[in-house]
């Protein structure tokens, strides 16, 4: 199979991506055609749907978490490498990475072929002289991944009320507190933000990783370099810089050492973005459905 087009998201690497869509609804993508594909009457009537179907590409990378990491995996050009060293069984970070289930009783990306599957909401349809532009959110995909084909979301044959999560029903998440101050927070392109937290609520590290309270962990993020620490349950941005760089944005120096000396830091309300249900009157069902948290050693993500 050859790609039909590429998606572009704020994620360039597989540290933060979300191990699954709609744990970050706001996050944004825009799916360009390859040029054999790009023909406007070929998404006819795709606008009359709210979600769609992306069957694309896993790619894997620099595991991430350090700004040196940052600038290695920029320079590489091989993301293959999902399916080179597949196994039976796997650790899902759901189950702290420590348990092993069967391969195909997850959605690992270390399995026989790497095919992905996610479901997104349908922004806009944008049609240019140059092919059509799908402008998605909530994807869990890195920028640059290769799409294969995209299909409608049909509820009444997709979503299943009485569906059940297995293993994953009796394995709860613990999503983390954002300690984000306000003046961090200004340097965050308006419509960037509401996505940045939700990826950073979701806990971008290793499953299972060591309680480093003092680790400063880095996250490239639509073009910047998001600085964070994590203590227990609580995660602490206490930098932002312009991505490749180690500065901070003109005049941010000085911010963020008032805003790391403030006795009343921004603690995010992690009630203010939720997920919206496929599925009226199934919330619970439909977000086990959909947030199964795969493991995160050596994958894109999911």
């Amino acid at each position: 199979m050859e790609p039909i087009a590429h998606i572009h998201t704020d994620l360039p690497q597989k540290f933060g991506i979300p191990r699954n869509s709609f744990l970050a609804p706001h996050l944004q993508g825009r799916i360009v055609f390859e040029p054999e594909f790009a023909s406007n009457a070929a998404v006819e009537g795709l606008d009359s749907f709210s979600h769609l179907w992306l069957l694309w590409r896993f790619e894997n990378g620099t595991p991430g978490g350090t700004a040196q990491d940052i600038a290695a995996d920029a320079k590489s050009q091989d993301r293959s490498g999902t399916n080179a060293k597949w196994s039976k069984t796997v650790r899902p970070p759901r189950l702290g990475g420590a348990e092993r289930v069967g391969v195909f009783a997850t959605r690992s990306p270390f399995r026989p072929n790497p095919i992905g599957l996610t479901c997104v909401k349908l922004d806009r349809v944008e049609l240019t002289d140059d092919g059509p532009i799908i402008h998605v959110l909530g994807a869990d995909l890195r920028d640059g991944t290769p799409i294969y084909d995209i299909k409608p979301y049909i509820p009444f044959a997709d979503c299943h009320p009485d569906a059940t999560g297995g293993w994953i029903e009796d394995a709860p998440w613990q999503e983390l507190d954002i300690e984000f101050p306000q003046a961090l927070q200004d340097m965050i392109p308006p419509a960037k933000l509401p996505g940045l937290i939700e990826v950073l609520r979701q806990d971008p590290r290793r499953a299972g990783s060591k309680h480093e309270p003092n680790r400063v962990y880095h996250l490239a993020y639509a073009g910047l370099d998001i600085s964070f620490t994590v203590d227990g349950t609580r995660l602490t941005v206490i930098a932002v810089n312009a991505r490749g760089t180690s500065r901070p944005f003109a005049g941010a120096r000085q911010i963020q050492r008032q805003t790391l000396m403030t006795k009343s830091p921004t603690l995010v309300d992690n009630n203010a973005y939720q997920n919206n249900p496929l599925c009226t009157g199934a919330q619970h069902e439909i977000r086990l459905y959909f947030a199964y948290r795969p493991p995160r050693h050596g994958r894109h993500r999911r």
